[in-house]
């Protein structure tokens, strides 16, 4: 999560950025092709240039808290200025909306709602001193072209932190449902994929089979290689069987040194047949010298309006024979 976080705020630093210089481009030609606002132009150009410089810094140094803040300190001096530069008319004082947004994203929530309660209150204490000499308000051109430009740049933000939020509950969904040493599904998602294969009103297969798998003499090889070795098989037969099932089917780790597929549309005897392909394929792993690793397997068949539980133990059962005869093999409880 701490990479997806970094990630969406470089990226919301670059957008900001890519902003500014649109923004600066666009609004300075504007003032000198539609008002002559030649003064106003000159600023807007020197802000394309400043976004541009923060942006080969914040590309070559990726110094994100730094480059956070001089994102923040460059969007209020713009937004400060041009509202001093029209003495607070044409309705300017809208673009201080744009500037909590950024703030609370880039410097925090603490941090954020400080800076926002000063920019807010210098706002409005420029806003009390201009009024005594304020003109009745007017809407021009320029007035409506603020608007614009305010909610346009409005639209962009709440579109990125949209994409963001989406972005981070995808990821929290997929950490939730996935085994952090294996890659695999973790036993929470395995409960619900079995759940909803056992549902009575599930029309999508007429039977599958589930499948416990369980490593050899686990035990021994972490006592004799190590837990960090250990880890290292289990990524290993993980990525083996991630590799090697069909594209329908589910594969998990179910806890310890055992795994789970769940098989759709598939008989107990083509299960069988999968299963042995597995097992041979992991005694071909050459995970330590001299040494072969194997995998028992239990076959059981997965019927709508069957208990989950009902399902785990039939191949629990079937799982425990392979063992008791010796291991290395795969039974199937008829």
């Amino acid at each position: 999560m701490a990479s997806t976080a970094y990630r969406h705020q470089y990226t919301l630093v670059m957008s900001v950025l890519w902003i500014i210089g649109v923004f600066s481009f666009v609004i300075g030609t504007l003032n000198v092709v539609v008002f002559a606002a030649y003064e106003l132009a000159a600023f807007n150009y020197i802000s394309l240039v400043a976004a541009a410089l923060i942006g080969v810094y914040h590309q070559r140094h990726r110094q994100l808290r730094r480059s956070s803040w001089l994102v923040c300190l460059a969007i209020t001096f713009n937004v400060m200025m041009f509202m001093h530069l029209v003495t607070g008319n044409s309705y300017s004082v809208l673009w201080v909306t744009v500037i909590p947004p950024i703030v609370f994203f880039l410097l925090g929530r603490k941090v954020g709602a400080w800076y926002t309660a000063i920019v807010f209150g210098y706002t409005i204490g420029f806003m009390a001193y201009q009024l005594p000499r304020a003109q009745p308000l007017t809407m021009g051109l320029g007035s409506l072209l603020n608007i614009i430009e305010v909610f346009t740049a409005h639209w962009f933000l709440f579109r990125h932190y949209e994409k963001s939020r989406a972005d981070a509950y995808d990821e929290l969904e997929r950490l939730s449902n996935t085994d952090r040493l294996t890659g695999l599904a973790n036993r929470l998602s395995l409960d619900a994929t079995l759940s909803q294969f056992t549902r009575s009103d599930n029309d999508n297969f007429d039977e599958a089979a589930i499948v416990l798998a369980d490593i050899d003499h686990f035990k021994t090889i972490n006592d004799r290689f190590g837990h960090l070795q250990g880890d290292r098989v289990l990524q290993q037969i993980a990525q083996l069987l991630r590799l090697q099932v069909r594209e329908a089917d589910f594969v998990g780790r179910w806890g310890g040194e055992e795994f789970m597929l769940i098989l759709p549309n598939t008989s107990t005897t083509e299960a069988f047949a999968i299963c042995e392909q597995l097992r041979e394929q992991i005694a071909e792993l050459k995970l330590f010298p001299n040494e072969r690793t194997t995998m028992s397997f239990g076959v059981a068949s997965l019927q709508p309006n069957q208990a989950p539980e009902q399902a785990v133990a039939a191949a629990d059962q079937a799982l425990y024979e392979a063992k008791h005869q010796g291991r290395n093999r795969t039974i199937v409880n008829f």
